[in-house]
């Protein structure tokens, strides 16, 4: 059976739902676990998802002569963190 497609949008919500369903009771090891498993999976579809958007960005940029390639720069960084 084939793999549905998720959105960004419907990973993400359901990602809140599973952290909101840990965090709000108490939840059984192996549901904990199998809820664990599904939210590792979610987040790797939006890192895949961000991804790709992330290069369509730059490839528009790039084709509209606006780009500028910068380092990353992580939170904290400039403040030698």
């Amino acid at each position: 059976m084939a793999k549905k497609k998720v959105t960004f949008e419907d990973a993400i919500m359901r990602l809140e739902e599973i952290v909101e369903q840990l965090e709000a009771k108490e939840v059984p090891l192996e549901d904990a676990v199998k809820l664990y498993q599904e939210g590792i999976s979610l987040s790797a579809v939006c890192k895949e998802k961000l991804a790709m958007a992330e290069g369509s960005v730059v490839l528009l940029q790039k084709e509209a002569g606006i780009w500028e390639e910068k380092p990353f720069q992580k939170e904290g960084e400039k403040y030698g963190l």
